[in-house]
This record gives C-alpha cells, structure tokens and sequence, in this order.
C-alpha cells in the first residue's frame, strides 16, 4: 500500500480515537462515586480538600474537626479526626491517637469507623466532648477556643518494634457564645435568631463542570493524536528524493617499475647528492662488476678497478662507467644485460 492509499486509513483511525475519548469523556461528567470508596478526606474546611486520590509521600493524611463550631456554653459537641491512607505505606493497625480536651470532658464513648476501598483506608475517630467549667465560660458575649494539636503516629508495614512515626493534626477555632447574651438578643420572640457570625475568610472549594482528572488525560491524548496526524501528513507531503547512482571507482594507479639491482647500482653511481657517496659508489661498482664478470669481462674489470683503487672513485669517473654499461649492454632482462 503506498503512502497516498495509507493516508485516509490513517484519517479515519485517529477520527475514530478522537471521538471514542470525547465520548468517554462525556459519559464520565457528572457521574457521582456511588461505590463508597473514598479518595479523599471531607472537605470540612471550605478550600482545603485534596484532590481525589491524592495522598503525600508518606502516604497518610489526617484533619480535625469540630461539629459544631459555634454553640452555647455547656452544649455537646463532636471533635472527629479523619484519616486517609494507602495500606502499602500505612499498616492500619497500627494508627495510635493522642489527643486531650482540656478542660473539654470526654463524656460519650469514642467512635471509630473504618472502610477499605482498593489500596486506601478511610478511617474516622469520634470524640464526644462537654464543657461546663469557668474556663469554657465566655468572658463577654463569645470566646474563640482553640483545642491543642493531636499527634497521630503509625507505622510502615513490616516495620521494626518501636520505629514508628507521626503527624500533627490540628483543630479548628471553637466559638462559644454565653447563653445569657442569647437570651437577651432584642429580637421577636418568635424569631430563632442565634449570635452566629459570618466566616468571611473561609470560600467553597472550587467546582468544575468537567473534573481536571478527566479532562488532563484526554487534553494529552488529543495533543498526541493531533501531533501524529501533522508527523503523518508531513511525511507523505514531503516529496522523496531519487537515490543517485554511485560514483564508480576510481582506477587502481599501475604500481611502480622495480629496478633490478644492476639498475640500482647504476643510478647510485650517477647520484652525486648522496653524504656518504664514496663507500656506497664502491660497493656499486663491485656489485657492476659480479653482474658482468662472465659476459662482459672488461666492464667488470673496470668498475673493479674504480672500487677499489686508492683515490675515492669520484661521480665524474662512476656515471662515465654507468653510461658505457648502459650502451653495452640490455637492462630489461633480469638485469644482467646483453650486448646490443
């Protein structure tokens, strides 16, 4: 299939893709966890919830809270401490809470609630708490109580005796308003108007119409899908260039003539550049003269004549002698020449 046949294909694929994750996308919009697992601690403190399953490294997290935070004196309150962990990292079992309420009195039994849901466990602790001392009297019409931090500790699975670790969790600010300044509110009789005061600085958690888990994944699916369909396109717009022939090979160079060792002897004794010229001219000369001791006799008497004569054989007298033998005789036969 070439490449033009291919590119529709590939069109109606990446169409096809592209829809399926829009209509997954779609279908996932407005759903509601209606299987009980939690992914996340109550949003208790309006603007301070995790996003759905996510959890720290440690792999735990807690928070406090107060029901309600704004009663009379001498009411009963709860304090519940909510926990999230992923038993990979947390061993439940052991989770230890240590807490005090003075001068709260715990005056219900402590309720605790676990559920397990995959790899994650939700568990929640409830205190019952009274107060009916000076202390959580207000002053004037209302007093801000604050309730000091509770460590929760816990260890990791498999972990050794004694090595175990902790967390803080804190409290929100409790308000308690005196029953005397309720009562004398000046409002109707009727009305069921409490001191209650506005929390201006606490806002709603965000909401979205599409969840940013559902919309980040398909956001990167389409800018992959988009980014392979360009890489295709481009690629069958391109156009190919032919492959050129190859440059044929260039010829060997024909090798160098070898000279014979007459050759060479005659081209020492007609050189006059050479530094130790004498003795290499003398050995020349007697190699001239083994060569032609058989068929050329007086050549070879007089190129040992010159080899070993008492005066150094100068360049003058060796290339006169390196002329008569090369007019003599023939060079192209092994080099021991033949009379012309």
């Amino acid at each position: 299939m070439s490449r033009r046949q291919l590119l529709p294909v590939v069109g109606l694929v990446v169409v096809a893709l592209v829809t399926a994750l829009v209509v997954v996308g779609v279908s996932r919009l407005g759903d509601e966890d209606e299987s009980g697992v939690v992914t996340a601690l109550p949003d208790r403190e309006p603007g301070t919830a995790r996003p759905a399953g996510a959890l720290p490294e440690s792999g735990i997290e807690a928070r406090g809270s107060v029901e309600p935070r704004l009663t009379l004196f001498g009411d009963t309150i709860e304090a519940k401490v909510d926990v999230l962990l992923d038993r990979r990292r947390v061993d439940p079992s052991t989770i230890r809470m240590t807490t005090e309420f003075l001068p709260w009195e715990i005056v219900g039994p402590q309720v605790r609630v676990r559920s397990d849901a995959g790899t994650n466990t939700y568990l929640q602790t409830t205190y019952t708490l009274r107060c009916t001392s000076s202390p959580c009297l207000p002053a004037n019409d209302a007093a801000a109580l604050e309730f000091t931090s509770a460590r929760l500790s816990y260890a990791k699975p498999g972990a050794a005796p004694g090595a175990r670790q902790s967390i803080a969790v804190d409290w929100p600010i409790l308000l308690v308003y005196s029953r005397f300044a309720a009562i004398n509110l000046e409002a109707p009789a009727s009305s069921s108007v409490l001191p209650w005061r506005a929390d201006l600085e606490s806002f709603p958690a965000a909401s979205y119409r599409i969840s940013p888990a559902v919309l980040l994944p398909v956001l990167l699916v389409l800018a992959g899908l988009f980014a392979v369909g360009g890489a295709v396109l481009a690629f069958v717009a391109i156009p190919r260039r032919r492959a050129e022939p190859e440059p044929e090979p260039e010829p060997e160079p024909e090798p160098l003539p070898t000279l014979t060792p007459l050759e060479q002897a005659l081209e020492l004794l007609e050189d006059a550049s050479r530094a130790d010229g004498v003795q290499d001219r003398r050995r020349a000369l007697e190699l001239v003269a083994e060569v032609l001791d058989v068929e050329h006799p007086e050549l070879a008497r007089a190129a040992r004549t010159l080899a070993w004569s008492e005066d150094d054989p100068v360049v003058e007298q060796t290339s006169g002698l390196a002329t008569r033998v090369r007019t003599t005789i023939d060079l192209s036969e092994n080099g021991n020449g033949r009379v012309h």
